[in-house]
């Protein structure tokens, strides 16, 4: 199976990853609305890329409220339910790698799911530096990055 694998010694901070998933799950070129944030680490001084991890034991499936997020067993992959979701916040509040976003004009998170049905993610498309990548993984779950 693959998985989307972040390299933050090759981010530029350009977003071009967050713009290309807003557009292609909303429409919309904005940053904001991606599933991949790009953070920056004030001590450190270097942009990185928040996306989901697919932990083995994910939070934010155990946090949510509205039963939105569950956990494929075979896969691991995390599914977000966007009618199930209550706009509680309790997966961005507990996502320990702050892959969970909040979308206050939908009243929604926005929980990446790896552009599910396409050969490759948006993010990985748009990221020219190769800091976002697709990987094959062996395990059922997550390849930390």
């Amino acid at each position: 199976m693959r998985r989307i694998y972040t390299k933050p010694d090759l981010c530029s901070g350009c977003r071009a990853c967050s713009i290309a998933c807003a557009i292609a799950h909303f429409g919309v070129a904005d940053d904001s609305r991606g599933a991949i944030q790009i953070l920056r680490n004030p001590f450190m001084g270097f942009e990185y890329q928040a996306v989901c991890r697919i932990c083995e034991e994910p939070e934010c499936v155990a946090a949510c409220m509205g039963i939105a997020l569950t956990r494929d067993p075979d896969t691991g992959q995390i599914h977000f339910d966007e009618d199930r979701c209550i706009g509680c916040w309790m997966c961005t509040m507990v996502c320990p790698h702050q892959a969970a976003i909040p979308d206050p004009k939908r009243g929604k998170a926005i929980i990446c799911d790896q552009c599910e049905g396409r050969d490759k993610p948006a993010c990985v498309a748009a990221c020219s530096t190769g800091a976002v990548t697709f990987i094959e993984v062996e395990d059922k779950v997550g390849a930390e990055g």
